[in-house]
């Protein structure tokens, strides 16, 4: 049973969920690009004091170089799984599909986890509650496009799975 039919997002709008998913894999790999970006600005010394920053508690010479390194190899790993999954697409093979899925439900769960930690290790702030809720609203578009790779592996699986008939005498 398939989860989506078509991907519709306030930016992007597909008649498919096999178009959607080229879409999912492109901004992907755009916010990891992003994402990179920012990572290495913050490791060569650029402001990482905002509260809700993931590497705000970490030292610009220790831990920040280690993390900031885990996130990039993380981002570089986002990247290559969007190429494969669409490689995966468009040769119909579901297991280049696979880490994307698995990567890109790590960076929900990271999310969730991030944003709960933010809502109860900083409870005394009131002005953690608004980047707590856009965390949230972005994690919820990151369900949406990993709801929309998941139809089209939903699919992929169905039209790959054998289809045999017992017929008893």
């Amino acid at each position: 049973m398939v989860v989506l039919k078509t991907c519709w997002t306030p930016f992007i709008w597909n008649n498919d969920v096999k178009s959607g998913s080229r879409c999912c894999a492109a901004y992907t790999i755009a916010m990891s690009i992003i994402l990179m970006t920012f990572t290495i600005y913050m490791m060569c010394g650029g402001d990482s004091t905002q509260l809700y920053l993931p590497l705000f508690e970490t030292d610009v010479r220790g831990s920040m170089q280690f993390w900031g390194g885990i996130f990039l190899v993380y981002y570089i790993l986002l990247i290559l799984s969007s190429i494969s999954m669409v490689m995966g697409i468009d040769k119909v093979h579901r297991g280049l599909m696979l880490p994307w899925l698995i990567l890109m439900f790590i960076a929900i769960g990271f999310q969730a986890l991030f944003g709960l930690w933010l809502l109860y290790g900083y409870y005394i702030y009131l002005a953690v509650v608004v980047p707590t809720l856009m965390n949230w609203l972005w994690m919820a578009y990151n369900i949406y496009c990993w709801l929309c790779v998941f139809s089209q592996y939903q699919i992929i699986y169905e039209m790959q799975s054998p289809n045999i008939e017992l017929l008893y005498p």
